[in-house]
């Protein structure tokens, strides 16, 4: 009897080590990730889940694995390779849901959001709106009609709309993503400047564009001042600002900004990530518009490239980009 009760406090002082290793790795993994190092980050992550796998059975143990698989699938869906992505997040929620711990809802809202914007990506929006109400619902059920992470609910629920092109239906959830940030985070955090930045696109889409080229620019010095010139949201936020001179004329000013975006998302993503198919694309229009049509047209080819078999086969850009390089 002795030694069994030896054995258990040793596997319990194990599972203790363990489990604070686990979490020191999460946020190793979270910051290479938001610093763009996604090569670290996921070597950083797999190592989490490694070690939260060999963990004994419990509660804890299952949010543990939860965080990893998140947050490796989070890595996975920005270098990409969104299939990986969601077949590691529906493992990962059937798992969490045949549990159906009531303390483990904010993980399972966690791995639901991932999905969710891994399907928006590939162009699934149907399955993408239906995973983000079940993220609100688990929410709401956690903490009530104020909780904090509602704000990321609304925030992509109107992103979602505005990639319908439902821009009506969008612009309230937008606005009240960035009421709930504001409130929460303070006017000046990244967080609620990719809120305004998201607002104004929407706002462009609504003819809006004086009051969506303020909150842009806003937005802009936020990131370049905390996060740094060659980030990823300065570069989207340069693509959302070119996009603007482009219609308006500036057909000059509109290059700079989209290839300095390009530049960015080249570096931080690689130079065949299917995100950069919307930059490359809109480019080609500028230059088009330009009369340089021999490299918008080696544009919109690479366009093509990096979208196929990343994203479903009818998935808008890539039918778009598909239909232009044939022209």
């Amino acid at each position: 009897m002795t030694e069994r009760t030896g054995h258990r406090d040793t596997e319990q002082k194990g599972d203790i080590e363990d489990a604070a290793l686990v979490g020191a790795l999460l946020v190793e993994g979270d910051r290479h990730r938001a610093l763009g190092d996604l090569e670290r980050a996921q070597h950083v992550l797999r190592r989490a889940l490694t070690v939260a796998g060999r963990q004994t059975p419990s509660g804890e143990q299952a949010r543990l694995v939860a965080r990893a698989q998140c947050g490796l699938a989070a890595v996975y869906r920005m270098r990409g390779r969104y299939r990986r992505a969601q077949a590691l997040l529906r493992t990962a929620l059937d798992r969490a849901e045949g549990a159906a711990a009531p303390d483990g809802r904010e993980e399972r809202a966690e791995l639901l959001n991932e999905l969710a914007v891994t399907c928006k990506y590939t162009g699934e929006f149907d399955e993408a709106e239906r995973l983000y109400r079940r993220v609100w619902a688990v929410l709401v059920e956690a903490g009530g009609p104020a909780h904090p992470e509602l704000a990321t609910v609304w925030h992509n629920l109107a992103g979602l709309a505005h990639a319908r092109g439902d821009f009506a239906a969008a612009e309230p959830l937008a606005r009240r993503s960035v009421a709930l940030s504001e409130r929460i985070l303070g006017p000046d955090h990244p967080a609620v400047a990719a809120d305004r930045a998201a607002l104004a696109a929407i706002l462009d889409g609504l003819g809006r564009r004086e009051e969506a080229e303020g909150l842009l620019r806003e937005a802009l010095e936020v990131f370049g001042r905390v996060l740094g010139p060659g980030h990823h949201e300065t570069a989207v936020t340069c693509h959302n600002l070119a996009s603007l001179a482009y219609r308006r004329g500036g057909l000059v000013e509109a290059e700079q900004l989209f290839r300095r975006a390009l530049a960015v998302k080249e570096t931080v993503l690689g130079p065949d990530h299917p995100e950069l198919a919307v930059t490359l694309n809109n480019l080609a229009l500028v230059l088009e518009d330009r009369g340089l049509r021999a490299e918008a047209l080696t544009l919109v080819r690479r366009s093509v490239a990096v979208l196929e078999g990343a994203v479903s086969p009818d998935h808008p850009l890539l039918a778009t980009c598909r239909a232009r390089a044939r022209a």
